[in-house]
């Protein structure tokens, strides 16, 4: 599937927009604050049901405003999807999502792919970027796991809660008890997907000879579980509550994994400079994209922000290279005037939106 149109109303800085796509690619270009962001935001949020700038979905209403609507018509061959989303200051967001005539559910939507300049500290940024990387490719594949992962995040949310509130033994136990149980389980899964899927993708040699970028076949991926290698999870929790108890929250488990890129038995981030960094982020993107097209049969869309600021001209080429080739739409933003000459090359691959 392949998004076709696109409708803002009261949305950031848009009054109004209605964007025809006919299913194909788009460069969005413009100068900052033009709202570039804003529209592949509002893709975003019409798809995953969320937003990647805020949690407060009342901050997206334009300025003077009592709420901003939303619409999104995707196309195949065969069928129409249409979701369409309306936010008032004081209710909830709603967002009815329709096949036809008729109700759809989450694995009739496509899957987006964010790709902003946050994402590509994962190398030598927080945890949390490259965990979250990690799991949200693995939901993607293994859907399941999302429901074992949020299972996990409940008892977690209530240990935790009974750490701060320093409870006995006796209650504590009750809460070790769900957390090693829905833990095990979701501990499970992640070893599973990282060493039947996530790795051999990772570190798969590239297909196209790239002399200039040979770092790209010698990356090695290492996960760390979330606690001690060689001691199980009953154990690790049960060796950690004396310090879970002083920190007032649980230090060790799946929720604490983490994987690491090498080259030559040593740290990428040691290794790369800051552009070739980001270039191996937007490729690992890549490398699942016919894993995820495979697990979901609507597809990808890559949403891709800013890309020409983060990029030098070299790199961008072998991204945009890449990008075109894949079995997926892309919608890019661009600072207008900014490295814009360096996607000459590939203009005639993509609609072009000046804002």
């Amino acid at each position: 599937m392949s998004i076709a149109r696109l409708f803002i109303k009261n949305f950031r800085l848009f009054k109004e927009l209605d964007l025809d796509l006919k299913k194909e690619n788009l460069l969005i270009t413009g100068p900052n604050g033009s709202g570039k962001t804003s529209v592949l935001e509002a893709i975003n949020l019409l798809i995953s049901r969320k937003s990647v700038r805020t949690r407060d979905l009342k901050e997206c209403i334009k300025e003077g405003c009592e709420g901003f609507s939303l619409g999104l018509e995707i196309k195949n061959k065969k069928e129409v999807l249409t979701i369409k989303a309306a936010k008032q200051v004081n209710k909830r967001v709603s967002i009815i999502t329709k096949l036809g005539n008729s109700p759809a559910t989450k694995v009739k939507l496509p899957i987006t792919q964010f790709i902003q300049a946050e994402d590509l500290r994962m190398i030598e940024g927080e945890t949390e970027l490259r965990r979250d990387f990690f799991n949200k490719t693995m939901f993607h594949v293994e859907h399941s796991s999302e429901i074992d992962y949020k299972n996990y995040k409940k008892a977690l949310s209530q240990r935790n809660i009974s750490l701060k509130r320093k409870v006995s033994e006796k209650e504590l136990k009750v809460w070790n008890e769900a957390l090693i149980e829905t833990g095990s389980i979701l501990a499970e899964k992640q070893k599973f997907f990282f060493e039947s899927i996530f790795k051999e993708a990772m570190e798969e040699k590239s297909k196209k000879g790239m002399a200039k970028a040979g770092f790209l076949n010698q990356i090695k991926v290492v996960i760390k579980k979330g606690w001690s290698e060689g001691v199980s999870f009953s154990k690790a929790l049960v060796e950690s509550e004396e310090k879970d108890r002083a920190l007032g929250y649980t230090s060790v488990g799946p929720h604490r994994l983490d994987f690491k890129y090498f080259i030559n038995n040593k740290l990428a981030k040691s290794f790369l400079s800051r552009g070739q960094q980001k270039l191996l982020i937007i490729l690992s993107y890549f490398k699942f994209n016919d894993i995820l097209i495979t697990a979901n049969e609507s597809g990808v869309v890559y949403l891709i922000d800013d890309i020409t600021s983060e990029l030098d001209q070299e790199n961008l080429a072998i991204v945009l290279e890449q990008a075109v080739e894949l079995k997926a739409q892309l919608l890019i933003t661009a600072i207008k005037g900014k490295s814009l000459s360096n996607m000459t090359p590939f203009l005639d691959k993509f609609r072009q939106l000046i804002l």
